[in-house]
C-alpha cells in the first residue's frame, strides 16, 4: 500500500467496526484525517469534528477572499467568461488535492490527467520536474486547442504527499 510508505495513518474497516473512537484518537494524535481501507482500497477518510469542522472554516475563508489576478487572459476572444468560472474553482494560493484539481479541471472542460492512485503521482512528480501541471481544453475554441498551465509547488506544510499549492494559472492557444 503506497500510502503507508508515506506515513499517512490508515486503518481498516474491520478496525473502524470495533473501534471508532480509536480511530478518532489515531485522527487527532497525527493532526490530519485516517484513511480507511477496504480491501487494499481506500474507502474514505475519518477525521474528529473538530477537524472537519476547520476544514470547513477554511474553506468559507478562501471562498470569502478577493480572488488575485493571477490568471493569464486568454488570448482567444470569447474566454472571459470561462476564465471567470476557472477564477472561481481555482483559489490560488490554497492547498488543493492533485485528484481534487483534476476533478475541477475536468469539470471545466479539461481532460483528465489521472487515472487511477498512479495518475495522482505522474502529475506530484510533472509538479517536481517542472512547477507545473499541463491541461489541455476537449473542444477546441475558435479551431484553436487550448491548454492550460497550473504553476505551483508540492505542499510541504502536510503530511499528505499530493497536495499542492496552486500560484498561477496561464491559458494558451497552440
Amino acid at each position: 500500500m503506497e500510502l503507508k510508505k508515506l506515513d499517512v495513518p490508515t486503518t481498516s474497516i474491520t478496525e473502524v467496526k470495533k473501534s471508532p473512537m480509536d480511530v478518532f484518537n489515531q485522527a487527532r494524535e497525527a493532526g490530519t484525517a485516517v484513511y480507511v481501507f477496504n480491501r487494499e482500497k481506500v474507502a474514505g477518510v475519518m477525521l474528529t469534528q473538530e477537524q472537519y469542522e476547520k476544514l470547513l472554516q477554511e474553506l468559507h475563508d478562501l471562498r470569502a477572499r478577493p480572488v488575485t489576478e493571477e490568471i493569464e487572459e486568454p488570448a482567444v476572444e470569447g474566454l472571459e467568461e470561462f476564465l471567470h468560472i476557472m477564477r472561481q474553482a481555482l483559489i490560488t494560493g490554497a492547498s488543493i488535492s492533485a485528484k481534487n484539481l483534476d476533478e475541477r479541471m475536468v469539470a471545466l472542460g479539461f481532460i483528465t490527467r489521472k487515472t487511477g492512485f498512479g495518475g495522482v503521482v505522474d502529475m506530484i512528480n510533472e509538479l517536481k520536474e517542472t512547477g507545473k501541471i499541463m491541461y489541455q481544453l476537449r473542444k477546441k475554441q475558435e479551431g484553436k486547442a487550448i491548454t492550460a498551465e497550473v504553476i505551483g509547488e508540492q505542499d510541504n506544510q502536510t503530511q499528505l504527499f499530493d497536495k499542492l499549492i496552486i500560484k498561477k494559472i496561464f491559458l494558451k492557444e497552440k
